[in-house]
């Protein structure tokens, strides 16, 4: 292992630290606002204006790979995933891994999945307990 892959290797266990660490408390904060401040110091990216409701799940593994613009909400035991393990734990595939962007004034209703490489247009809507699989055009609503 060479000087360079040694540094990221650090980094990328620093960034898993962090997450890990601020992981409870990201979820349970009594306040949207230090939802908010938790999540961003997980490595999530969070716009201003930004509301997260309880018990969210973002970004476990890669937090770095979500990103919520200004205005968007996120409410209640919404989960935003960057990876996806089920092909690889099957045998039918790899790990799938893709970034995440909640466009601005965008909205999540509660209990939804958003999956890896998903994109949430500006001023969409995401009904609530939907399974998003697939990127929401701009000024849409999906639910189911």
């Amino acid at each position: 292992m060479n000087n360079e892959q040694r540094d990221l290797a650090k980094g990328s266990v620093a960034r898993r630290v962090r997450s890990v660490l601020f992981l409870l408390p990201a979820w349970f904060a009594p306040h949207k606002a230090l939802r908010v401040l938790f999540h961003r110091l997980r490595g999530v990216s969070i716009g201003r204006n930004v509301e997260i409701g309880y018990y969210c799940i973002i970004g476990n593994v890669h937090p770095q790979r979500i990103h919520i613009e200004e205005n968007a909400v996120i409410t209640a035991n919404c989960v935003i995933l960057e990876h996806d393990n089920s092909f690889y734990y099957t045998g039918e595939g790899d790990v799938i891994v893709g970034d995440v962007y909640i466009r601005k004034n965008s909205f999540v209703g509660i209990g939804s999945v958003i999956m890896p490489g998903v994109e949430i247009g500006e001023h969409s809507i995401v009904g609530a307990l939907s399974f998003v699989k697939e990127s929401v055009p701009s000024y849409h609503i999906v639910a189911g």
